[in-house]
């Protein structure tokens, strides 16, 4: 393992590289597992969340395979992958630092993955709770995939860049957070952080590729009952709906949903 100051580096036999930081410094609590989803790149799309819950407890957040500081060798780089791979990558991450115990959150295509490890068979680690916060059991209805950035041909200006991510972050939000002039300053540093970050447009594809191979529904029944599990969703979400809740309650009836009225995707 190599590190510097902003994060570590898991590098895998494989050649898969995965950068990662533990936060807090709480060693006596249960240490919790946040997975990010489309497009997103953990280390910069978690904070500052992470580092509020890092306060109590140490916190994992890191950047899926080939986004971010996060790099698939080239040797692996036109092979196909799906959730179930993105779930492996999470059990191998949680495997090599070394945890026993987790809790898991994991959002938007962050919760498909989580639901995936969820239902691994043999995993290295016991999941003491489990959040799922605006995600789905299946392929879920959306507005998002028509926001996705599509860069044409060429050298894109910074402008180019802001116009082009600007649509797929307010698609995030609900229409009343967009208008309150008081969140604008959250909405452009999302907009700074979408662009300067690194978020290659193929592996975006290659993650819509797993949400549309991704349904977990016909393996929920046979989580215990025992396992906590809390649902989080806005009704306005407009990235995966509201509806899509249903999906997972079926198979976790014992699933608790809290629902916030109006809210949209992010939180």
């Amino acid at each position: 393992m190599s590190s510097n100051p902003a994060y570590s580096i898991y590098e895998r036999q494989d050649g898969y590289h995965f950068a990662y930081k533990v936060l807090g410094r709480a060693k006596n609590a249960t240490p919790l597992v946040m997975v990010h989803g489309l497009s997103a790149v953990g280390l910069v799309d978690w904070m500052p969340l992470a580092g509020e819950l890092a306060n109590t407890r140490p916190v994992l957040i890191f950047d899926n395979r080939g986004i971010g500081s996060s790099k698939i060798p080239q040797a692996h780089d036109a092979e196909p992958y799906n959730v179930n791979d993105m779930a492996a990558d999470v059990a191998r991450l949680v495997k090599h630092i070394g945890w026993k115990e987790i809790d898991l959150l994991g959002f938007s295509m962050g919760g498909m993955i989580a639901q995936s490890v969820l239902v691994s068979p043999n995993l290295p680690f016991k999941i003491r709770h489990l959040v799922l916060a605006a995600t789905s059991a299946k392929p879920a209805h959306s507005d998002l995939l028509q926001a996705i950035p599509q860069p044409g041909p060429g050298p894109l200006t910074y402008e180019d860049k802001v116009k082009l991510v600007t649509p797929f972050i307010h698609v995030g939000y609900d229409p009343a957070f967009i208008r309150d002039p008081k969140n604008k300053d959250t909405l452009d540093r999302r907009i700074k952080e979408s662009v300067e970050a690194r978020r290659p447009s193929r592996t975006v594809q290659n993650q819509i590729g797993v949400i549309a191979g991704y349904d977990v529904r016909k393996k929920l029944p046979a989580v215990p009952s025992t396992l906590p599990v809390l649902i989080l969703h806005g009704t306005a979400d407009r990235s995966v709906y509201y509806s899509e809740s249903k999906y997972i309650q079926r198979g976790l009836p014992h699933a608790q949903l809290v629902s916030f009225d109006g809210i949209g995707h992010t939180w």
